[in-house]
């Protein structure tokens, strides 16, 4: 069994803010980011949902764990 290791991840601050991960290193040193969240989940203006907001989400889309999980 063989593990892919996680993309290395940033959290940007400033003008722009939110957890962000690397998809391209360049030799002269650019980065091109993506947001660490996936694009189904909603955009809380690039900070984490508050418990409320996520079990509000969860709510709303039926998501639940997996069996033996929850």
């Amino acid at each position: 069994m063989s593990t892919v290791a996680a993309p290395p991840h940033v959290t940007l601050s400033g003008d722009i803010e939110g957890e962000y991960v690397v998809e391209d290193r360049r030799p002269d040193g650019r980065l091109s980011l993506a947001p660490a969240y996936p694009a189904s989940m909603p955009k809380y203006g690039g900070r984490r949902a508050t418990p409320e907001e996520f079990e509000a989400f969860v709510a709303e889309h039926n998501i639940l764990p997996p069996d033996g999980e929850g």
